[in-house]
Protein backbone atom coordinates (compact mmCIF):
# COMPACT_ATOMS: atom_id res chain seq x y z
CA UNK A 1 0.00 0.00 0.00
CA UNK A 2 1.39 3.37 -0.98
CA UNK A 3 2.01 5.87 1.78
CA UNK A 4 -0.38 8.84 1.52
CA UNK A 5 2.25 11.11 3.12
CA UNK A 6 4.85 10.25 0.48
CA UNK A 7 2.20 10.69 -2.21
CA UNK A 8 1.41 14.20 -0.93
CA UNK A 9 5.12 15.07 -0.70
CA UNK A 10 5.69 13.90 -4.29
CA UNK A 11 2.70 15.89 -5.54
CA UNK A 12 3.88 19.04 -3.74
CA UNK A 13 7.47 18.49 -4.90
CA UNK A 14 6.43 18.62 -8.55
CA UNK A 15 4.96 22.06 -7.83
CA UNK A 16 7.92 23.20 -5.72
CA UNK A 17 5.80 23.23 -2.56
CA UNK A 18 6.37 21.69 0.86
CA UNK A 19 3.61 20.45 3.20
CA UNK A 20 3.97 21.66 6.79
CA UNK A 21 2.84 19.35 9.63
CA UNK A 22 1.96 20.62 13.10
CA UNK A 23 1.43 17.95 15.79
CA UNK A 24 0.22 18.52 19.33
CA UNK A 25 -0.82 16.20 22.14
CA UNK A 26 -4.46 15.99 23.24
CA UNK A 27 -6.40 14.06 25.85
CA UNK A 28 -5.28 12.94 29.29
CA UNK A 29 -2.42 10.68 30.33
CA UNK A 30 -4.62 7.60 30.47
CA UNK A 31 -5.83 8.06 26.91
CA UNK A 32 -3.16 9.97 25.04
CA UNK A 33 -4.07 11.26 21.57
CA UNK A 34 -2.41 13.46 19.01
CA UNK A 35 -3.87 16.15 16.74
CA UNK A 36 -2.11 16.95 13.46
CA UNK A 37 -2.63 19.84 11.03
CA UNK A 38 -1.06 19.97 7.58
CA UNK A 39 -0.85 23.12 5.44
CA UNK A 40 0.48 23.83 1.98
CA UNK A 41 1.31 27.33 0.75
CA UNK A 42 -1.11 28.81 -1.83
CA UNK A 43 -3.99 26.60 -0.56
CA UNK A 44 -6.50 28.08 1.86
CA UNK A 45 -7.20 24.78 3.64
CA UNK A 46 -5.89 22.94 6.71
CA UNK A 47 -5.89 19.15 6.71
CA UNK A 48 -6.90 17.70 10.08
CA UNK A 49 -6.10 14.30 11.53
CA UNK A 50 -6.01 12.72 14.95
CA UNK A 51 -5.04 9.32 16.31
CA UNK A 52 -3.50 7.56 19.28
CA UNK A 53 0.00 7.94 17.82
CA UNK A 54 1.82 10.64 15.87
CA UNK A 55 2.36 8.60 12.71
CA UNK A 56 -1.32 7.78 12.22
CA UNK A 57 -2.28 11.38 13.04
CA UNK A 58 0.02 12.62 10.23
CA UNK A 59 -1.37 9.98 7.87
CA UNK A 60 -4.97 10.99 8.62
CA UNK A 61 -4.13 14.68 8.13
CA UNK A 62 -2.41 13.96 4.82
CA UNK A 63 -5.41 11.92 3.69
CA UNK A 64 -7.73 14.80 4.61
CA UNK A 65 -5.67 17.29 2.60
CA UNK A 66 -5.49 14.94 -0.40
CA UNK A 67 -9.27 14.52 -0.29
CA UNK A 68 -9.56 18.32 -0.35
CA UNK A 69 -7.32 18.49 -3.43
CA UNK A 70 -9.55 15.91 -5.12
CA UNK A 71 -12.69 17.89 -4.27
CA UNK A 72 -11.36 21.12 -5.80
CA UNK A 73 -10.13 19.34 -8.93
CA UNK A 74 -6.39 19.76 -8.29
CA UNK A 75 -5.86 16.01 -8.12
CA UNK A 76 -7.35 12.98 -9.86
CA UNK A 77 -9.10 10.60 -7.46
CA UNK A 78 -7.86 7.60 -9.43
CA UNK A 79 -4.25 8.57 -8.65
CA UNK A 80 -4.76 8.61 -4.87
CA UNK A 81 -3.46 5.46 -3.14
CA UNK A 82 -6.28 3.51 -1.52
CA UNK A 83 -6.39 2.42 2.11
CA UNK A 84 -6.31 -1.29 2.81
CA UNK A 85 -4.29 -4.40 2.25
CA UNK A 86 -4.37 -6.34 -1.01
CA UNK A 87 -6.04 -9.67 -0.40
CA UNK A 88 -5.23 -12.72 -2.57
CA UNK A 89 -8.85 -13.81 -3.05
CA UNK A 90 -9.93 -10.59 -4.73
CA UNK A 91 -9.23 -12.10 -8.13
CA UNK A 92 -11.30 -15.26 -7.66
CA UNK A 93 -14.65 -13.59 -8.32
CA UNK A 94 -16.03 -10.68 -10.29
CA UNK A 95 -17.29 -7.96 -7.96
CA UNK A 96 -18.04 -5.14 -10.34
CA UNK A 97 -16.54 -1.78 -9.52
CA UNK A 98 -14.85 -2.60 -6.19
CA UNK A 99 -11.33 -1.11 -6.05
CA UNK A 100 -8.60 -3.73 -6.46
CA UNK A 101 -6.47 -2.13 -3.74
CA UNK A 102 -8.93 -2.88 -0.92
CA UNK A 103 -10.01 -6.14 0.73
CA UNK A 104 -13.26 -7.87 -0.08
CA UNK A 105 -16.17 -6.71 2.15
CA UNK A 106 -17.30 -9.47 4.53
CA UNK A 107 -20.84 -9.67 3.15
CA UNK A 108 -19.48 -10.30 -0.37
CA UNK A 109 -17.27 -13.07 0.98
CA UNK A 110 -20.38 -14.72 2.41
CA UNK A 111 -22.18 -14.35 -0.93
CA UNK A 112 -19.28 -15.88 -2.79
CA UNK A 113 -19.07 -18.82 -0.37
CA UNK A 114 -22.78 -19.52 -0.71
CA UNK A 115 -22.72 -19.59 -4.50
CA UNK A 116 -19.53 -19.13 -6.47
CA UNK A 117 -21.18 -19.84 -9.81
CA UNK A 118 -22.71 -16.37 -9.76
CA UNK A 119 -25.13 -14.66 -7.45
CA UNK A 120 -27.94 -14.95 -9.93
CA UNK A 121 -26.99 -18.38 -11.30
CA UNK A 122 -27.96 -21.86 -10.32
CA UNK A 123 -25.40 -22.01 -7.54
CA UNK A 124 -26.30 -18.64 -6.02
CA UNK A 125 -27.85 -19.25 -2.62
CA UNK A 126 -30.01 -16.67 -0.91
CA UNK A 127 -27.78 -14.44 1.20
CA UNK A 128 -28.81 -14.26 4.84
CA UNK A 129 -28.82 -10.64 5.96
CA UNK A 130 -26.24 -9.94 8.64
CA UNK A 131 -24.25 -13.09 7.87
CA UNK A 132 -21.06 -11.06 7.63
CA UNK A 133 -21.39 -9.99 11.25
CA UNK A 134 -22.18 -13.55 12.36
CA UNK A 135 -19.07 -14.82 10.64
CA UNK A 136 -16.97 -12.05 12.14
CA UNK A 137 -18.13 -12.63 15.71
CA UNK A 138 -17.73 -16.41 15.32
CA UNK A 139 -14.11 -15.94 14.24
CA UNK A 140 -13.56 -13.42 17.03
CA UNK A 141 -14.79 -15.90 19.63
CA UNK A 142 -12.42 -18.54 18.26
CA UNK A 143 -9.54 -16.08 18.47
CA UNK A 144 -10.46 -15.14 22.04
CA UNK A 145 -10.63 -18.81 23.04
CA UNK A 146 -7.20 -19.43 21.51
CA UNK A 147 -5.82 -16.31 23.20
CA UNK A 148 -7.11 -17.56 26.55
CA UNK A 149 -5.23 -20.82 26.14
CA UNK A 150 -2.05 -18.92 25.30
CA UNK A 151 -2.42 -16.24 27.97
CA UNK A 152 0.02 -15.83 30.79
CA UNK A 153 -2.55 -16.90 33.35
CA UNK A 154 -3.20 -20.34 31.83
CA UNK A 155 -0.71 -23.14 32.57
CA UNK A 156 -1.24 -26.33 30.59
CA UNK A 157 1.85 -28.06 32.04
CA UNK A 158 1.05 -27.77 35.76
CA UNK A 159 0.86 -31.55 36.15
CA UNK A 160 4.56 -31.76 35.29
CA UNK A 161 5.42 -29.50 38.23
CA UNK A 162 3.37 -30.99 41.06
CA UNK A 163 0.16 -29.19 40.00
CA UNK A 164 1.51 -25.91 41.41
CA UNK A 165 -0.09 -22.96 39.59
CA UNK A 166 -0.35 -19.17 39.85
CA UNK A 167 -3.40 -19.53 42.10
CA UNK A 168 -1.84 -21.72 44.81
CA UNK A 169 1.93 -21.11 44.65
CA UNK A 170 2.04 -17.82 46.56
CA UNK A 171 0.11 -19.22 49.54
CA UNK A 172 2.44 -22.24 49.67
CA UNK A 173 5.50 -19.96 49.61
CA UNK A 174 4.12 -18.05 52.61
CA UNK A 175 3.67 -21.37 54.44
CA UNK A 176 7.26 -22.27 53.63
CA UNK A 177 8.47 -18.98 55.15
CA UNK A 178 6.45 -19.58 58.33
CA UNK A 179 7.79 -23.11 58.73
CA UNK A 180 11.40 -22.07 58.14
CA UNK A 181 10.95 -18.91 60.23
CA UNK A 182 12.51 -16.85 57.46
CA UNK A 183 11.35 -14.20 55.03
CA UNK A 184 12.26 -12.56 51.73
CA UNK A 185 10.93 -9.59 49.82
CA UNK A 186 9.99 -9.17 46.17
CA UNK A 187 12.16 -6.74 44.26
CA UNK A 188 10.21 -5.02 41.48
CA UNK A 189 11.53 -3.27 38.39
CA UNK A 190 9.62 -1.63 35.54
CA UNK A 191 10.25 -2.21 31.87
CA UNK A 192 8.81 -0.77 28.68
CA UNK A 193 7.43 2.66 27.72
CA UNK A 194 4.65 4.43 29.59
CA UNK A 195 1.92 3.23 27.23
CA UNK A 196 3.05 -0.43 27.53
CA UNK A 197 4.42 -0.70 31.07
CA UNK A 198 5.16 -4.12 32.55
CA UNK A 199 6.93 -5.38 35.67
CA UNK A 200 9.62 -7.85 36.72
CA UNK A 201 9.55 -9.46 40.18
CA UNK A 202 12.70 -11.02 41.61
CA UNK A 203 13.29 -12.97 44.85
CA UNK A 204 16.17 -14.92 46.37
CA UNK A 205 15.73 -17.25 49.33
CA UNK A 206 17.99 -19.55 51.35
CA UNK A 207 16.92 -23.21 51.65
CA UNK A 208 18.33 -24.46 54.96
CA UNK A 209 17.59 -28.09 54.13
CA UNK A 210 19.81 -27.94 51.06
CA UNK A 211 22.26 -25.38 52.29
CA UNK A 212 21.94 -23.32 49.13
CA UNK A 213 20.10 -20.36 47.64
CA UNK A 214 17.54 -20.41 44.85
CA UNK A 215 16.52 -17.41 42.75
CA UNK A 216 13.49 -16.57 40.61
CA UNK A 217 13.00 -13.65 38.25
CA UNK A 218 9.70 -13.48 36.35
CA UNK A 219 7.82 -11.01 34.17
CA UNK A 220 4.17 -9.92 34.33
CA UNK A 221 1.83 -7.29 32.93
CA UNK A 222 1.27 -5.96 36.47
CA UNK A 223 2.92 -6.25 39.88
CA UNK A 224 0.46 -8.83 41.17
CA UNK A 225 0.95 -11.17 38.23
CA UNK A 226 4.72 -10.71 38.31
CA UNK A 227 4.80 -11.63 42.02
CA UNK A 228 2.60 -14.68 41.42
CA UNK A 229 4.86 -15.84 38.58
CA UNK A 230 7.95 -15.35 40.76
CA UNK A 231 6.42 -17.33 43.63
CA UNK A 232 5.40 -20.08 41.20
CA UNK A 233 8.98 -20.38 39.93
CA UNK A 234 10.34 -20.71 43.47
CA UNK A 235 7.72 -23.27 44.52
CA UNK A 236 8.35 -25.41 41.44
CA UNK A 237 12.08 -25.33 42.11
CA UNK A 238 11.46 -26.44 45.70
CA UNK A 239 9.18 -29.22 44.43
CA UNK A 240 11.72 -30.59 41.97
CA UNK A 241 14.46 -30.36 44.64
CA UNK A 242 12.33 -32.53 46.93
CA UNK A 243 11.81 -29.87 49.59
CA UNK A 244 8.02 -29.56 49.32
CA UNK A 245 5.27 -31.94 48.31
CA UNK A 246 3.01 -31.88 45.23
CA UNK A 247 -0.19 -29.88 45.43
CA UNK A 248 -2.93 -32.02 46.96
CA UNK A 249 -5.84 -29.74 46.18
CA UNK A 250 -6.83 -29.37 49.85
CA UNK A 251 -5.70 -26.41 51.94
CA UNK A 252 -6.87 -24.87 55.20
CA UNK A 253 -8.31 -21.93 53.29
CA UNK A 254 -10.36 -24.17 51.02
CA UNK A 255 -11.71 -26.23 53.94
CA UNK A 256 -13.44 -23.15 55.35
CA UNK A 257 -15.19 -22.38 52.08
CA UNK A 258 -17.25 -25.59 51.89
CA UNK A 259 -20.93 -25.24 52.81
CA UNK A 260 -23.37 -27.96 53.66
CA UNK A 261 -26.57 -28.19 51.62
CA UNK A 262 -29.79 -27.44 53.48
CA UNK A 263 -33.45 -27.67 52.47
CA UNK A 264 -35.54 -24.57 51.81
CA UNK A 265 -39.35 -24.57 51.97
CA UNK A 266 -41.11 -22.51 49.30
CA UNK A 267 -44.80 -21.65 49.58
CA UNK A 268 -47.14 -22.87 46.80
CA UNK A 269 -48.03 -19.27 45.87
CA UNK A 270 -44.37 -18.39 45.35
CA UNK A 271 -43.84 -21.58 43.32
CA UNK A 272 -46.77 -20.62 41.08
CA UNK A 273 -45.39 -17.10 40.59
CA UNK A 274 -41.93 -18.42 39.72
CA UNK A 275 -43.43 -20.93 37.30
CA UNK A 276 -45.45 -18.18 35.56
CA UNK A 277 -42.41 -15.90 35.21
CA UNK A 278 -40.26 -18.72 33.84
CA UNK A 279 -42.96 -19.69 31.35
CA UNK A 280 -43.47 -16.08 30.27
CA UNK A 281 -39.75 -15.56 29.71
CA UNK A 282 -39.43 -18.83 27.81
CA UNK A 283 -36.71 -20.15 30.11
CA UNK A 284 -36.10 -23.89 30.02
CA UNK A 285 -35.26 -25.39 33.42
CA UNK A 286 -33.11 -28.52 33.12
CA UNK A 287 -34.30 -31.55 35.08
CA UNK A 288 -32.33 -32.55 38.21
CA UNK A 289 -29.55 -35.09 37.54
CA UNK A 290 -29.78 -38.68 38.66
CA UNK A 291 -26.63 -38.22 40.72
CA UNK A 292 -27.19 -35.31 43.18
CA UNK A 293 -23.43 -34.66 43.29
CA UNK A 294 -23.27 -33.99 39.54
CA UNK A 295 -23.26 -30.30 38.55
CA UNK A 296 -26.06 -28.84 36.44
CA UNK A 297 -25.67 -25.78 34.23
CA UNK A 298 -28.57 -23.31 34.38
CA UNK A 299 -27.20 -21.34 31.41
CA UNK A 300 -29.23 -22.24 28.34
CA UNK A 301 -27.85 -21.54 24.88
CA UNK A 302 -25.24 -18.90 24.34
CA UNK A 303 -25.37 -15.55 26.07
CA UNK A 304 -24.32 -12.43 24.17
CA UNK A 305 -21.46 -10.46 25.68
CA UNK A 306 -20.89 -6.76 25.27
CA UNK A 307 -17.69 -4.84 25.92
CA UNK A 308 -18.29 -2.22 28.63
CA UNK A 309 -18.19 1.32 27.32
CA UNK A 310 -15.73 3.76 28.77
CA UNK A 311 -17.12 6.14 31.35
CA UNK A 312 -17.28 9.69 30.06
CA UNK A 313 -16.53 12.39 32.59
CA UNK A 314 -16.75 16.14 32.24
CA UNK A 315 -17.54 18.23 29.21
CA UNK A 316 -15.75 17.64 25.94
CA UNK A 317 -15.63 18.57 22.30
CA UNK A 318 -15.80 16.24 19.30
CA UNK A 319 -13.41 17.70 16.67
CA UNK A 320 -14.94 17.70 13.20
CA UNK A 321 -13.13 16.51 10.09
CA UNK A 322 -14.19 14.97 6.77
CA UNK A 323 -14.94 11.22 6.97
CA UNK A 324 -11.78 9.14 6.87
CA UNK A 325 -11.31 5.46 6.19
CA UNK A 326 -10.77 3.26 9.26
CA UNK A 327 -11.39 6.15 11.71
CA UNK A 328 -14.14 6.61 14.31
CA UNK A 329 -14.34 10.35 15.15
CA UNK A 330 -16.58 9.79 18.19
CA UNK A 331 -14.05 7.60 20.00
CA UNK A 332 -11.00 9.27 18.38
CA UNK A 333 -9.44 5.92 17.54
CA UNK A 334 -8.85 3.69 14.55
CA UNK A 335 -11.37 0.99 13.65
CA UNK A 336 -9.00 -1.96 13.99
CA UNK A 337 -11.58 -4.73 14.25
CA UNK A 338 -14.84 -5.73 12.66
CA UNK A 339 -16.24 -5.59 9.12
CA UNK A 340 -15.63 -1.82 8.80
CA UNK A 341 -11.90 -2.00 9.54
CA UNK A 342 -10.80 -1.97 5.89
CA UNK A 343 -13.96 -1.06 3.97
CA UNK A 344 -13.61 1.87 1.58
CA UNK A 345 -16.07 4.82 1.62
CA UNK A 346 -17.58 3.49 -1.63
CA UNK A 347 -18.24 0.09 -0.06
CA UNK A 348 -19.80 1.64 3.05
CA UNK A 349 -22.01 3.95 0.95
CA UNK A 350 -23.14 1.07 -1.26
CA UNK A 351 -23.94 -1.09 1.75
CA UNK A 352 -26.04 1.63 3.40
CA UNK A 353 -27.83 2.38 0.13
CA UNK A 354 -28.77 -1.29 -0.31
CA UNK A 355 -29.86 -1.49 3.32
CA UNK A 356 -32.15 1.55 2.96
CA UNK A 357 -33.74 0.16 -0.21
CA UNK A 358 -34.38 -3.14 1.52
CA UNK A 359 -35.98 -1.45 4.55
CA UNK A 360 -38.20 0.78 2.40
CA UNK A 361 -39.68 -2.34 0.82
CA UNK A 362 -39.76 -4.86 3.68
CA UNK A 363 -39.76 -2.93 6.98
CA UNK A 364 -43.37 -2.33 8.08
CA UNK A 365 -42.24 -0.36 11.11
CA UNK A 366 -40.30 2.05 8.87
CA UNK A 367 -43.38 2.51 6.67
CA UNK A 368 -45.37 3.51 9.75
CA UNK A 369 -42.69 6.00 10.80
CA UNK A 370 -42.57 7.52 7.30
CA UNK A 371 -46.34 8.00 7.38
CA UNK A 372 -46.09 9.83 10.71
CA UNK A 373 -43.20 11.99 9.44
CA UNK A 374 -45.28 13.15 6.48
CA UNK A 375 -47.75 14.74 8.89
CA UNK A 376 -45.17 17.20 10.29
CA UNK A 377 -45.30 20.78 8.95
CA UNK A 378 -41.64 20.74 7.88
CA UNK A 379 -42.32 17.97 5.34
CA UNK A 380 -43.80 20.38 2.77
CA UNK A 381 -40.51 22.34 2.79
CA UNK A 382 -38.20 19.31 2.37
CA UNK A 383 -37.17 20.02 -1.23
CA UNK A 384 -36.74 23.72 -0.54
CA UNK A 385 -34.56 22.99 2.51
CA UNK A 386 -32.40 20.44 0.66
CA UNK A 387 -31.89 22.82 -2.27
CA UNK A 388 -30.72 25.51 0.16
CA UNK A 389 -28.37 23.08 1.93
CA UNK A 390 -26.79 21.95 -1.34
CA UNK A 391 -26.20 25.50 -2.59
CA UNK A 392 -25.12 27.26 0.62
CA UNK A 393 -22.47 26.53 3.28
CA UNK A 394 -24.70 27.89 6.07
CA UNK A 395 -28.51 27.64 6.22
CA UNK A 396 -30.70 29.01 9.03
CA UNK A 397 -34.16 27.48 9.41
CA UNK A 398 -36.76 29.10 11.62
CA UNK A 399 -39.99 27.37 12.56
CA UNK A 400 -42.50 26.85 15.33
CA UNK A 401 -41.75 24.48 18.19
CA UNK A 402 -42.61 20.89 17.24
CA UNK A 403 -42.64 21.46 13.47
CA UNK A 404 -39.78 18.96 12.99
CA UNK A 405 -36.70 21.17 12.58
CA UNK A 406 -34.40 19.16 14.84
CA UNK A 407 -35.73 15.67 14.17
CA UNK A 408 -36.50 15.78 10.44
CA UNK A 409 -33.94 18.04 8.77
CA UNK A 410 -30.97 15.81 9.75
CA UNK A 411 -32.96 12.81 8.52
CA UNK A 412 -33.64 14.52 5.18
CA UNK A 413 -29.93 15.21 4.78
CA UNK A 414 -28.91 11.67 5.72
CA UNK A 415 -31.51 10.07 3.43
CA UNK A 416 -30.41 12.25 0.52
CA UNK A 417 -26.75 11.28 0.99
CA UNK A 418 -27.60 7.57 1.28
CA UNK A 419 -29.86 7.56 -1.78
CA UNK A 420 -27.22 9.33 -3.87
CA UNK A 421 -24.53 6.81 -2.88
CA UNK A 422 -22.54 9.30 -0.78
CA UNK A 423 -23.41 8.10 2.74
CA UNK A 424 -19.77 7.92 3.85
CA UNK A 425 -19.36 11.66 3.09
CA UNK A 426 -22.13 12.68 5.50
CA UNK A 427 -21.35 14.13 8.95
CA UNK A 428 -24.28 15.32 11.10
CA UNK A 429 -23.93 16.79 14.59
CA UNK A 430 -27.09 17.79 16.50
CA UNK A 431 -26.82 20.19 19.44
CA UNK A 432 -29.38 21.95 21.61
CA UNK A 433 -29.26 25.61 22.63
CA UNK A 434 -31.67 27.04 25.19
CA UNK A 435 -32.46 30.75 24.99
CA UNK A 436 -33.76 32.52 28.09
CA UNK A 437 -35.81 35.72 27.71
CA UNK A 438 -35.53 38.66 30.08
CA UNK A 439 -39.26 38.63 30.67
Amino acid sequence: MADIKNFLYAWCGRRKLTPSYDIRAAGNKNRQKFMCEVRVDSFNYTGMGNSTNKKDAQTNAARDFVNYLVRIGEMNAADVPAVGVRMPFLFLFDFGNLPSSGPLPPHLVVKAEQGNSGWGGAGGAQWERGANLKEYYAKKEEQEAQATLESEEVDLNANLHGNWTLENAKARLNQFFQKEKSSAEYKYSQVGPDHNRSFIAEMQLFVRQLGRRITAREHGSNKKLAAQSCALSLIRQLYHLGVIEAYSGVTKKKEGETLEAFDVSVSPDLQQQLSSVVQELGVHIPPPPEDPSSPVSLVQGKMATFDPSQRQTGAGVVPWSPPQVNWNPWTSSNIDEGPLAYCTPEQISGDLQSELKYQLINDDNLQKILTERKQLPVKQFEEEIMAAVEKNPVVIIRGATGCGKTTQVPQYILDRFIQSGRASDCNIVVTQVTLLSDS
